[in-house]
């Protein structure tokens, strides 16, 4: 009656007992006082409507998106964040088996025998020391003789279970913990895969703008190679000296070197390309030539729905929480544990000359264990916990600014460069302007080749400019959508 009592009891506190509690999420993990301060709107000017997926195929180069398509397929870096979160699922399955019965089966079969010398014409009990290393004795030895030897061979099967009542919620907490800690690290891999994705594409823009510039010096360098031609002419003329050749000549090394220089970072950014999609670095890889049109602004959505929306932000909140539930955790294992096991078996015993013995055995247990002192580690782990907890919460924050901060940061950007775009456009179209001009006036004995020389300089630094603008824009379109957290795959609107 007392068994069944105590039974009953356990299993009501079981199924009574308080649920896991839930965590903050997003904004709500920030203090007040900073949740505040998140506006309604982006400070810097941005585009209306919501973040919407597909983000790679707004460039509108089936190029770059079968690049990227690649690395995601190939990248050996991405396959390893994947393992790690296979790995964490299986994590969540080894914390929830303690909710579960425990169930073992053993089997035996032993041969038990000793050799006595003395007196053992009394019948006495012969000593046992017991067993070594692991337990897998069958039945004691304790047998009444007064033979000076024996033994017996001992058989049986046996089964047994055992089950902690979580009443206090500390296995569920740990597994919660296990579960947020998995849905970070998901949350991980996919900030990389979208960090992979605009890491291929600020690249790929790179390897265009090299072969821009690579294009503009030797326009240049063309151009420069025409007035030597011309400048020899007008020299076997009288008209042009050895001082301007030199000068020519000058410029077309400079012009030559800018060519060598480009030539060079453009082999350098497609061998980053053909690294991060798995290919030997060859440098081989072709691209386009000239940058995709520019698309229509980025639709940003609110400030406050990037907290929902960006990986690594998603990824601090989870962390939070299985801080949260480590807590809970730590806390509950200072409370009563309350553990029930059952055992069972059939077992035969043959003893050499004497017989056969055969017993069916059982046990049912259930108690309860309540830990007094253990030197102040279960406080100090509680506090240790507690700590975590504030530096996950702390942690929030600083990623949650720093988001704002990139968003903001990529607007302002887009701003700024759209209008230096169009005042270098204005400034390349007006220097090519001048140096048609001043071909006209220096055949015409009105100007010298040095002022010609300096306008051809000008255009080539105003083209040299415009590029460094254009790819920087692409760029920073690309920074913008990492920042939005907006995802790179789906259909583009």
């Amino acid at each position: 009656m007392k068994k069944s009592t105590l039974l009953v009891i356990i299993t009501s506190a079981s199924l009574l007992s308080c649920t896991t509690q839930e965590p903050p999420k997003g904004g709500d993990i920030m203090p007040e006082t900073a949740r505040e301060k998140i506006p309604p709107s982006w400070g810097a000017s941005s585009g209306g409507g919501a973040v919407v997926p597909g983000w790679i195929r707004t460039f509108g180069d089936s190029t770059l998106t079968g690049l990227v398509e690649d690395a995601l397929e190939r990248n050996p870096d991405l396959r390893a964040a994947a393992a790690q979160v296979e790995a964490s699922r299986s994590a969540i399955k080894v914390a929830a088996a303690s909710l579960y019965p425990r169930i073992a089966l053993k089997g035996l079969g032993e041969r038990q025998g000793r050799e006595m010398t003395g007196d053992i014409g009394f019948g006495i009990t012969p000593p046992d020391v017991g067993g070594l290393g692991v337990d897998t004795s069958g039945g004691g030895t304790d047998i009444n003789t007064v033979d000076s030897s024996m033994g017996r061979w001992v058989t049986g099967i046996g089964i047994g279970a055992s089950w902690e009542a979580d009443v206090w919620g500390r296995v569920r907490s740990k597994k919660a913990a296990t579960k947020s800690e998995s849905a970070a690290l998901e949350a991980d891999f996919e900030f990389a895969r979208q960090s992979l994705a605009a890491a291929v594409a600020r690249a790929y823009f790179s390897t265009i703008e090299a072969g821009q510039q690579a294009a503009n010096a030797q326009e240049t360098l063309a151009l420069f190679q025409e007035y030597l031609k011309l400048t020899d002419a007008r020299k076997k003329q009288g008209f042009s000296s050895d001082y301007e050749v030199a000068q020519l000549k000058s410029r077309m090394a400079g012009a030559q070197d800018t060519v060598y220089a480009a030539e060079a970072a453009q082999a350098q950014a497609i061998r980053a390309i053909e690294v991060v999609i798995s290919s030997y670095p060859a440098g081989k890889l072709k691209t386009r030539r000239t940058f995709p049109g520019q698309v229509r602004s980025v639709p940003a959505g609110l400030p406050a729905e990037l907290l929902e929306r960006r990986p690594d932000l998603i990824a601090a909140e989870r962390r939070f929480a299985a801080a949260f539930h480590r807590t809970n955790e730590a806390r509950t294992a200072r409370l009563p544990r309350f553990a029930i096991s059952a055992t069972g078996g059939v077992g035969s015993a043959q003893l050499d000359g004497v017989g056969v013995i055969d017993a069916v055995s059982w046990s049912l247990a259930a108690g309860v264990i309540q830990p007094i002192f253990f030197g102040g580690e279960l406080k100090a782990a509680q506090e240790i916990r507690k700590s975590e907890q504030r530096a996950a919460a702390a942690t929030y924050v600083g990623v949650a600014l720093r988001a704002f901060q990139d968003v903001e940061d990529a607007l302002d950007s887009e701003y700024h460069l759209r209008r230096r775009e169009g005042a270098l456009n204005e400034m390349v179209e007006q220097s090519a302007m001048a140096v048609k001009l001043g071909r006209v006036q220096l055949d015409q004995g009105q100007t010298d080749m040095f002022t010609i020389l300096r306008l051809a300089g000008e255009n080539l630094a105003a083209k040299t400019q415009l590029t460094q603008i254009r790819a920087s824009r692409l760029r920073e379109r690309v920074n913008l959508h990492l920042a939005l957290g907006g995802s790179f795959s789906g259909a583009s609107k």
